[in-house]
């Protein structure tokens, strides 16, 4: 997940801006503004370090030539799109996650997310009502997304599990050094007042090689440790039994949901999961973008075939396209339109892939 202060999207006075900044400012991925750059569209230089470069008064100029166009596109997509994929349902919801109306009580069978971060927007410049992005302020935050664990709650079938992706946001206080904010325990509290019960916390330890920050070096005192973790957090909706909540199973699809011994002893051997993030560097579009494999492990050792799998916040579909993989339904909200677009376009254009074990 990408963390820190709210982005700026007003870079009058700057003569260059960076990629991310330049997709800020566009309105754009990390990705599509690559491609315009290969398309010759967006001028660009290159640092001796490698990094792209972008003049704003050429950021200006696309703008001028394109935004109309962009402008008219916007609003194209449906509230709801309904999906066949791989023989399976999967529904994206454009529209944010604080009034699943879609989706009656006790209906779906498993939710994995990962929540937008306060002051976190990467793809839209624009407010968007809803957007928790949007938001700038960790008590109003936490406020909003109490709405959206409720109805998680009240969705999820007895005796069924939420994993929530997050961890502890590192934020920069006036002074210019830093504190980080226990969004991890504060979200245990949280769900544990809704009802929810905690079972468990597992690391995701993130492969992919980070950006040296030398603090004080070479003197002690003021080194910066990198965050290479996050964690996914386990909860379970209660239930008066565990033989209720099987109950509309199938003997077939047990049968096809049957775990290897190799998967079963990957998923017990350990709660740390080493793996990169999905979309690292240049690949990004969502400030929330966990690999697929990690919806997949969840879905694969938590659910059953023919079942629903809920993201409330479900950025460009990670967790969608591991549940049309594995045989699953899903249902994903996403606030931001050209987001939901993504995750369509994705699922429409869905290729089969392997867990690994």
């Amino acid at each position: 997940m990408t963390k820190g202060r709210a982005h700026r999207t007003d870079y009058s006075g700057r003569n260059y801006l960076s990629a991310v900044e330049a997709a800020r400012y566009l309105r754009k991925t990390v990705r599509d503004v690559h491609i315009l750059v290969k398309k010759d569209l967006v001028r660009c230089t290159v640092s001796s370090s490698g990094q792209m470069r972008f003049r704003l008064s050429d950021l200006d100029e696309y703008r001028r030539l394109y935004g109309n166009v962009q402008q008219e596109k916007r609003g194209m997509l449906p509230r709801v799109s309904d999906l066949t994929v791989n023989g399976t349902r999967q529904r994206i919801i454009a529209g944010n996650s604080q009034k699943m109306e879609e989706i009656s009580d006790s209906s779906v069978h498993l939710a994995i997310t990962s929540p937008p971060y306060f002051d976190a927007k990467m793809y839209s410049g624009r407010h968007i009502e809803g957007n928790l992005g949007d938001i700038h302020d960790s008590e109003k935050w936490f406020n909003e997304i109490e709405e959206v664990w409720r109805e998680t709650y009240r969705v999820l079938q007895p005796g069924r599990r939420l994993f929530i992706n997050i961890m502890n946001l590192p934020v920069r206080l006036e002074n210019g050094s830093f504190r980080a904010l226990n969004l991890t325990g504060r979200t245990v509290d949280l769900c544990e007042r809704i009802g929810f019960i905690f079972k468990r916390d597992i690391v995701w330890q993130k492969t992919n090689s980070v950006r040296a920050h030398f603090g004080s070096y070479p003197y002690p005192g003021g080194i910066l440790i990198n965050n290479a973790h996050e964690f996914i957090l386990e909860f379970e909706k209660p239930s008066r039994g565990s033989r209720r909540k099987y109950a509309h199973l199938t003997p077939e699809q047990k049968e096809r949901s049957k775990l290897n011994r190799e998967f079963w002893i990957s998923i017990k051997k350990s709660d740390v999961w080493r793996m990169a993030p999905e979309g690292s560097g240049d690949n990004r579009t969502h400030v929330a973008q966990f690999p697929l494999d990690l919806p997949a492990r969840l879905i694969r050792a938590f659910s059953f075939e023919g079942e629903t799998v809920l993201d409330p916040f479900c950025g460009s579909g990670a967790t969608l396209l591991a549940a049309a993989g594995l045989g699953r339904n899903g249902v994903g909200y996403e606030v931001v339109e050209e987001i939901a677009s993504e995750a369509v376009n994705s699922l429409m254009n869905f290729k089969q892939f392997h867990v690994k074990e």
